[in-house]
Protein backbone atom coordinates (compact mmCIF):
# COMPACT_ATOMS: atom_id res chain seq x y z
CA UNK A 1 0.00 0.00 0.00
CA UNK A 2 2.78 2.42 0.90
CA UNK A 3 4.55 1.72 -2.40
CA UNK A 4 1.31 2.43 -4.29
CA UNK A 5 0.86 5.72 -2.48
CA UNK A 6 4.44 6.74 -3.22
CA UNK A 7 4.02 5.80 -6.89
CA UNK A 8 0.73 7.72 -7.10
CA UNK A 9 2.32 10.75 -5.49
CA UNK A 10 5.34 10.69 -7.81
CA UNK A 11 3.12 10.26 -10.89
CA UNK A 12 1.00 13.23 -9.85
CA UNK A 13 4.15 15.33 -9.40
CA UNK A 14 5.39 14.23 -12.82
CA UNK A 15 2.09 15.26 -14.44
CA UNK A 16 2.27 18.62 -12.65
CA UNK A 17 5.85 19.20 -13.84
CA UNK A 18 4.96 18.42 -17.47
CA UNK A 19 1.75 20.46 -17.42
CA UNK A 20 3.46 23.51 -15.91
CA UNK A 21 6.33 23.40 -18.39
CA UNK A 22 3.92 22.96 -21.31
CA UNK A 23 1.79 25.85 -20.04
CA UNK A 24 4.77 28.22 -20.04
CA UNK A 25 5.74 27.18 -23.57
CA UNK A 26 2.19 27.63 -24.89
CA UNK A 27 1.84 31.03 -23.18
CA UNK A 28 5.16 32.10 -24.67
CA UNK A 29 4.16 31.03 -28.19
CA UNK A 30 0.80 32.84 -27.86
CA UNK A 31 2.61 36.01 -26.83
CA UNK A 32 5.01 35.43 -29.73
CA UNK A 33 2.03 35.33 -32.09
CA UNK A 34 0.90 38.70 -30.78
CA UNK A 35 4.50 39.92 -31.06
CA UNK A 36 4.36 39.28 -34.82
CA UNK A 37 1.45 41.72 -34.99
CA UNK A 38 3.39 44.30 -32.98
CA UNK A 39 6.48 43.94 -35.20
CA UNK A 40 4.45 44.50 -38.38
CA UNK A 41 1.88 47.08 -37.33
CA UNK A 42 3.43 49.31 -34.69
CA UNK A 43 6.22 50.80 -36.87
CA UNK A 44 3.55 51.66 -39.49
CA UNK A 45 1.39 53.42 -36.89
CA UNK A 46 -1.42 50.87 -37.23
CA UNK A 47 -3.73 49.67 -34.48
CA UNK A 48 -2.33 46.46 -32.98
CA UNK A 49 -5.74 45.15 -31.89
CA UNK A 50 -7.94 45.97 -34.90
CA UNK A 51 -8.64 44.77 -37.53
CA UNK A 52 -8.27 41.01 -37.21
CA UNK A 53 -5.17 39.45 -38.78
CA UNK A 54 -5.63 38.81 -42.49
CA UNK A 55 -3.73 37.78 -45.60
CA UNK A 56 -1.94 40.86 -47.03
CA UNK A 57 -2.65 39.69 -50.62
CA UNK A 58 -6.28 38.54 -50.71
CA UNK A 59 -7.20 40.29 -47.42
CA UNK A 60 -9.10 37.25 -46.19
CA UNK A 61 -9.33 37.26 -42.38
CA UNK A 62 -7.34 34.42 -40.81
CA UNK A 63 -9.62 31.87 -39.20
CA UNK A 64 -9.16 30.97 -35.55
CA UNK A 65 -8.10 27.41 -36.35
CA UNK A 66 -5.37 28.79 -38.68
CA UNK A 67 -4.18 31.32 -36.12
CA UNK A 68 -2.80 28.77 -33.65
CA UNK A 69 0.85 29.54 -32.82
CA UNK A 70 3.31 27.37 -34.79
CA UNK A 71 0.68 24.67 -35.51
CA UNK A 72 -1.38 27.00 -37.72
CA UNK A 73 1.58 27.64 -40.04
CA UNK A 74 2.48 23.95 -40.15
CA UNK A 75 -1.08 22.82 -40.91
CA UNK A 76 -1.33 25.39 -43.70
CA UNK A 77 2.09 24.31 -44.99
CA UNK A 78 3.18 27.92 -44.97
CA UNK A 79 0.52 29.13 -47.41
CA UNK A 80 -2.68 31.15 -47.22
CA UNK A 81 -5.73 28.87 -47.18
CA UNK A 82 -7.56 31.04 -49.74
CA UNK A 83 -5.01 32.36 -52.26
CA UNK A 84 -2.07 30.02 -51.53
CA UNK A 85 0.29 32.96 -51.07
CA UNK A 86 3.40 31.84 -49.13
CA UNK A 87 3.44 32.90 -45.47
CA UNK A 88 6.83 33.93 -44.14
CA UNK A 89 8.55 31.33 -41.98
CA UNK A 90 9.47 34.15 -39.63
CA UNK A 91 6.04 33.99 -37.97
CA UNK A 92 6.46 30.50 -36.48
CA UNK A 93 10.13 31.28 -35.72
CA UNK A 94 9.17 34.24 -33.53
CA UNK A 95 6.47 32.15 -31.83
CA UNK A 96 8.87 29.26 -31.23
CA UNK A 97 11.66 31.53 -29.94
CA UNK A 98 9.32 33.21 -27.48
CA UNK A 99 7.83 29.90 -26.34
CA UNK A 100 11.26 28.32 -25.84
CA UNK A 101 12.50 31.35 -23.91
CA UNK A 102 9.47 31.30 -21.60
CA UNK A 103 10.01 27.58 -21.00
CA UNK A 104 13.73 27.91 -20.31
CA UNK A 105 13.26 30.92 -18.05
CA UNK A 106 10.66 29.01 -16.05
CA UNK A 107 12.96 26.00 -15.67
CA UNK A 108 16.11 27.96 -14.81
CA UNK A 109 14.46 30.64 -12.68
CA UNK A 110 11.23 29.45 -11.05
CA UNK A 111 11.54 25.67 -11.13
CA UNK A 112 15.16 25.72 -9.91
CA UNK A 113 14.35 28.01 -7.00
CA UNK A 114 16.53 30.82 -8.36
CA UNK A 115 19.68 28.72 -8.79
CA UNK A 116 20.90 30.80 -11.75
CA UNK A 117 20.20 34.27 -10.39
CA UNK A 118 23.33 36.28 -9.58
CA UNK A 119 23.97 37.12 -5.92
CA UNK A 120 20.60 35.89 -4.61
CA UNK A 121 20.76 32.85 -2.33
CA UNK A 122 18.75 30.01 -4.01
CA UNK A 123 15.67 28.62 -2.35
CA UNK A 124 16.20 25.48 -0.31
CA UNK A 125 13.36 23.74 -2.19
CA UNK A 126 12.62 23.56 -5.91
CA UNK A 127 10.01 22.12 -8.30
CA UNK A 128 6.57 22.98 -9.66
CA UNK A 129 4.82 22.01 -6.44
CA UNK A 130 6.55 24.97 -4.77
CA UNK A 131 4.28 27.23 -6.83
CA UNK A 132 1.21 25.60 -5.31
CA UNK A 133 2.66 26.06 -1.84
CA UNK A 134 3.24 29.77 -2.45
CA UNK A 135 7.03 29.68 -2.05
CA UNK A 136 7.96 31.19 -5.42
CA UNK A 137 5.87 34.33 -5.81
CA UNK A 138 9.00 36.47 -5.87
CA UNK A 139 10.55 34.29 -8.58
CA UNK A 140 7.35 34.36 -10.64
CA UNK A 141 7.36 38.17 -10.43
CA UNK A 142 10.98 38.23 -11.65
CA UNK A 143 10.01 35.80 -14.44
CA UNK A 144 7.26 38.14 -15.67
CA UNK A 145 9.54 41.18 -15.31
CA UNK A 146 12.34 39.61 -17.33
CA UNK A 147 9.97 38.14 -19.93
CA UNK A 148 8.51 41.56 -20.68
CA UNK A 149 11.99 43.00 -21.20
CA UNK A 150 12.87 40.11 -23.52
CA UNK A 151 9.80 40.40 -25.77
CA UNK A 152 10.22 44.18 -26.13
CA UNK A 153 13.87 43.83 -27.14
CA UNK A 154 13.10 40.89 -29.44
CA UNK A 155 10.42 42.94 -31.20
CA UNK A 156 12.86 45.87 -31.45
CA UNK A 157 15.53 43.70 -33.07
CA UNK A 158 13.08 42.39 -35.69
CA UNK A 159 11.85 45.92 -36.38
CA UNK A 160 15.45 46.99 -36.95
CA UNK A 161 16.02 44.01 -39.24
CA UNK A 162 13.06 45.14 -41.34
CA UNK A 163 14.68 48.56 -41.74
CA UNK A 164 12.08 50.31 -39.58
CA UNK A 165 12.50 52.61 -36.62
CA UNK A 166 11.55 51.30 -33.18
CA UNK A 167 8.33 53.08 -32.12
CA UNK A 168 8.95 55.47 -29.26
CA UNK A 169 5.82 54.37 -27.43
CA UNK A 170 7.04 50.74 -27.32
CA UNK A 171 10.24 51.85 -25.58
CA UNK A 172 8.56 54.38 -23.30
CA UNK A 173 6.01 51.85 -22.05
CA UNK A 174 8.80 49.37 -21.29
CA UNK A 175 10.78 52.10 -19.54
CA UNK A 176 7.81 53.25 -17.45
CA UNK A 177 6.86 49.70 -16.41
CA UNK A 178 10.46 48.91 -15.55
CA UNK A 179 10.83 51.96 -13.34
CA UNK A 180 7.35 51.74 -11.81
CA UNK A 181 7.31 48.03 -11.00
CA UNK A 182 10.97 48.02 -10.04
CA UNK A 183 10.49 50.89 -7.57
CA UNK A 184 7.62 49.31 -5.62
CA UNK A 185 8.63 45.61 -5.74
CA UNK A 186 12.14 45.20 -4.28
CA UNK A 187 12.28 41.49 -5.18
CA UNK A 188 12.53 42.37 -8.89
CA UNK A 189 16.14 43.44 -8.37
CA UNK A 190 18.05 40.57 -6.76
CA UNK A 191 21.38 42.31 -7.44
CA UNK A 192 21.58 45.57 -5.47
CA UNK A 193 23.69 48.51 -6.59
CA UNK A 194 26.10 48.10 -3.71
CA UNK A 195 27.06 44.51 -2.97
CA UNK A 196 27.87 43.06 0.44
CA UNK A 197 30.46 40.32 0.27
CA UNK A 198 29.35 36.84 1.40
CA UNK A 199 31.49 37.12 4.54
CA UNK A 200 29.22 39.92 5.75
CA UNK A 201 26.14 37.75 5.46
CA UNK A 202 25.98 35.31 8.32
CA UNK A 203 24.52 31.87 7.89
CA UNK A 204 21.87 32.61 10.50
CA UNK A 205 20.75 35.72 8.67
CA UNK A 206 20.60 33.86 5.36
CA UNK A 207 18.48 31.10 6.89
CA UNK A 208 16.19 33.66 8.52
CA UNK A 209 15.79 35.42 5.17
CA UNK A 210 14.80 32.15 3.52
CA UNK A 211 12.20 31.36 6.16
CA UNK A 212 10.65 34.80 6.45
CA UNK A 213 11.13 36.38 3.03
CA UNK A 214 11.61 33.97 0.12
CA UNK A 215 8.39 33.39 -1.72
CA UNK A 216 6.76 36.49 -0.25
CA UNK A 217 6.04 39.30 -2.71
CA UNK A 218 6.19 42.57 -0.81
CA UNK A 219 5.31 46.02 -2.16
CA UNK A 220 7.42 48.76 -0.63
CA UNK A 221 9.48 51.73 -1.73
CA UNK A 222 12.96 51.24 -0.30
CA UNK A 223 16.00 53.49 -0.65
CA UNK A 224 18.18 50.53 -1.66
CA UNK A 225 15.84 49.72 -4.53
CA UNK A 226 15.78 53.34 -5.72
CA UNK A 227 19.58 53.39 -5.67
CA UNK A 228 19.66 50.20 -7.74
CA UNK A 229 17.29 51.73 -10.30
CA UNK A 230 19.23 55.00 -10.38
CA UNK A 231 22.61 53.38 -10.88
CA UNK A 232 21.15 50.98 -13.44
CA UNK A 233 19.67 53.89 -15.41
CA UNK A 234 22.95 55.84 -15.25
CA UNK A 235 25.09 52.94 -16.42
CA UNK A 236 22.49 52.01 -19.02
CA UNK A 237 22.84 55.50 -20.53
CA UNK A 238 26.65 55.32 -20.36
CA UNK A 239 26.76 51.85 -21.92
CA UNK A 240 24.24 52.85 -24.59
CA UNK A 241 26.26 55.93 -25.56
CA UNK A 242 29.53 53.98 -25.68
CA UNK A 243 27.93 51.16 -27.67
CA UNK A 244 26.37 53.44 -30.29
CA UNK A 245 28.99 56.19 -30.44
CA UNK A 246 29.90 55.56 -34.14
CA UNK A 247 26.50 56.87 -35.22
CA UNK A 248 25.41 58.86 -32.18
CA UNK A 249 26.81 62.21 -33.29
CA UNK A 250 27.26 61.50 -37.01
CA UNK A 251 24.49 59.83 -38.98
CA UNK A 252 25.73 56.96 -41.16
CA UNK A 253 23.84 55.72 -44.21
CA UNK A 254 25.24 52.22 -43.69
CA UNK A 255 25.62 50.95 -40.15
CA UNK A 256 24.57 48.03 -37.95
CA UNK A 257 23.69 50.59 -35.27
CA UNK A 258 20.15 51.57 -36.16
CA UNK A 259 18.10 54.37 -34.66
CA UNK A 260 17.37 54.07 -30.89
CA UNK A 261 19.68 51.10 -30.34
CA UNK A 262 21.06 52.84 -27.26
CA UNK A 263 17.56 52.79 -25.74
CA UNK A 264 17.75 49.01 -25.52
CA UNK A 265 20.78 49.12 -23.24
CA UNK A 266 19.10 51.80 -21.13
CA UNK A 267 16.20 49.40 -20.61
CA UNK A 268 18.61 46.60 -19.70
CA UNK A 269 20.18 48.87 -17.10
CA UNK A 270 16.81 49.72 -15.56
CA UNK A 271 15.63 46.10 -15.42
CA UNK A 272 18.87 44.32 -14.48
CA UNK A 273 21.07 46.89 -12.76
CA UNK A 274 24.41 48.45 -13.59
CA UNK A 275 26.55 45.33 -13.14
CA UNK A 276 24.60 43.31 -15.68
CA UNK A 277 24.17 46.05 -18.29
CA UNK A 278 27.95 46.46 -18.43
CA UNK A 279 28.27 42.71 -19.02
CA UNK A 280 25.56 42.72 -21.71
CA UNK A 281 27.06 45.75 -23.46
CA UNK A 282 30.58 44.30 -23.49
CA UNK A 283 29.58 40.81 -24.65
CA UNK A 284 27.23 42.20 -27.33
CA UNK A 285 30.01 44.47 -28.64
CA UNK A 286 32.49 41.56 -28.61
CA UNK A 287 30.10 39.22 -30.46
CA UNK A 288 29.27 41.93 -33.01
CA UNK A 289 32.98 42.50 -33.68
CA UNK A 290 33.67 38.76 -34.05
CA UNK A 291 30.70 38.42 -36.40
CA UNK A 292 31.76 41.31 -38.62
CA UNK A 293 35.38 40.12 -38.64
CA UNK A 294 34.47 36.54 -39.52
CA UNK A 295 32.14 37.43 -42.40
CA UNK A 296 33.74 40.63 -43.70
CA UNK A 297 33.93 39.24 -47.25
CA UNK A 298 30.45 37.73 -47.35
CA UNK A 299 27.47 39.52 -48.90
CA UNK A 300 24.70 37.29 -47.57
CA UNK A 301 21.46 38.92 -46.49
CA UNK A 302 22.03 37.36 -43.08
CA UNK A 303 24.84 39.89 -42.60
CA UNK A 304 22.30 42.69 -42.45
CA UNK A 305 21.78 41.71 -38.83
CA UNK A 306 21.51 44.91 -36.74
CA UNK A 307 23.51 45.44 -33.56
CA UNK A 308 20.27 45.10 -31.59
CA UNK A 309 20.14 41.41 -32.57
CA UNK A 310 23.37 40.81 -30.65
CA UNK A 311 22.05 42.75 -27.66
CA UNK A 312 18.98 40.47 -27.58
CA UNK A 313 21.10 37.33 -27.94
CA UNK A 314 23.40 38.28 -25.05
CA UNK A 315 20.45 39.50 -22.98
CA UNK A 316 18.84 36.07 -23.39
CA UNK A 317 21.95 34.37 -22.05
CA UNK A 318 22.18 36.90 -19.23
CA UNK A 319 18.58 36.30 -18.16
CA UNK A 320 19.02 32.54 -18.24
CA UNK A 321 22.56 32.18 -16.88
CA UNK A 322 23.19 35.48 -15.14
CA UNK A 323 24.91 33.79 -12.20
CA UNK A 324 27.79 32.68 -14.45
CA UNK A 325 28.07 35.82 -16.61
CA UNK A 326 27.90 38.54 -13.96
CA UNK A 327 31.12 39.50 -12.19
CA UNK A 328 30.55 40.67 -8.61
CA UNK A 329 33.04 42.09 -6.06
CA UNK A 330 33.40 38.88 -4.04
CA UNK A 331 34.36 36.88 -7.15
CA UNK A 332 37.72 38.70 -7.32
CA UNK A 333 39.82 40.96 -5.20
CA UNK A 334 38.45 44.49 -5.07
CA UNK A 335 41.25 45.89 -7.23
CA UNK A 336 40.85 43.11 -9.80
CA UNK A 337 37.08 43.69 -9.86
CA UNK A 338 37.55 47.40 -10.61
CA UNK A 339 40.11 46.58 -13.30
CA UNK A 340 37.87 44.03 -15.03
CA UNK A 341 34.83 46.34 -14.93
CA UNK A 342 36.84 49.29 -16.27
CA UNK A 343 38.29 47.11 -19.05
CA UNK A 344 34.80 46.04 -20.12
CA UNK A 345 33.58 49.64 -20.23
CA UNK A 346 36.62 50.85 -22.21
CA UNK A 347 36.43 47.91 -24.62
CA UNK A 348 32.81 48.61 -25.64
CA UNK A 349 33.49 51.71 -27.83
CA UNK A 350 36.68 50.16 -29.23
CA UNK A 351 34.90 46.99 -30.37
CA UNK A 352 31.86 48.81 -31.80
CA UNK A 353 34.12 51.30 -33.61
CA UNK A 354 36.02 48.45 -35.27
CA UNK A 355 32.72 46.73 -36.14
CA UNK A 356 31.47 49.91 -37.81
CA UNK A 357 34.67 50.21 -39.87
CA UNK A 358 34.47 46.61 -41.08
CA UNK A 359 30.76 47.03 -41.91
CA UNK A 360 31.38 50.17 -43.98
CA UNK A 361 34.26 48.54 -45.88
CA UNK A 362 32.06 45.56 -46.72
CA UNK A 363 29.24 47.80 -47.95
CA UNK A 364 31.64 49.87 -50.10
CA UNK A 365 33.16 46.69 -51.55
CA UNK A 366 29.69 45.39 -52.33
CA UNK A 367 28.71 48.61 -54.09
CA UNK A 368 31.95 48.57 -56.09
CA UNK A 369 31.42 44.98 -57.23
CA UNK A 370 27.82 45.76 -58.20
CA UNK A 371 28.95 48.77 -60.23
CA UNK A 372 31.63 46.74 -62.02
CA UNK A 373 29.18 43.97 -62.88
CA UNK A 374 26.67 46.56 -64.10
CA UNK A 375 29.25 48.20 -66.36
CA UNK A 376 30.29 44.84 -67.75
CA UNK A 377 26.69 43.91 -68.59
CA UNK A 378 26.22 47.24 -70.37
CA UNK A 379 29.37 46.77 -72.45
CA UNK A 380 28.24 43.28 -73.47
CA UNK A 381 24.82 44.61 -74.50
CA UNK A 382 26.26 47.31 -76.71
Amino acid sequence: MQLMLEFSSSSHLWVLEVFTALWFFVMGSVIGSFLNVVIYRMPLGLNISKPKSRCPVCETPIQTRDNLPILGWLLLRGKCRTCQTPISVRYPIVEALTGIFFLLLYILLVHSGGQFLPYRTPNRFWGSYQILEGRTWDLIAIDVYYSYLFIVLLASAYIHYDGQEIPRRLLLWCFAIGLGAGAVIPALHPVPAFISTPSELSTGKGLLNEINYYGVLQAAIEMETLKTLGWGLLYGIITGVLFCWPVLFKQQSASPFRSRTSWLLILVGVYLGWQQVVTVGFLAAFCLFCFELSFRGNRSLLLRLPASAFIVAILTLQLLFGKYLTILPFHLSYLSYLLVTATQIVAIPVLTGLSQSIYIKRVLQSHTEDQISSNESRSITF
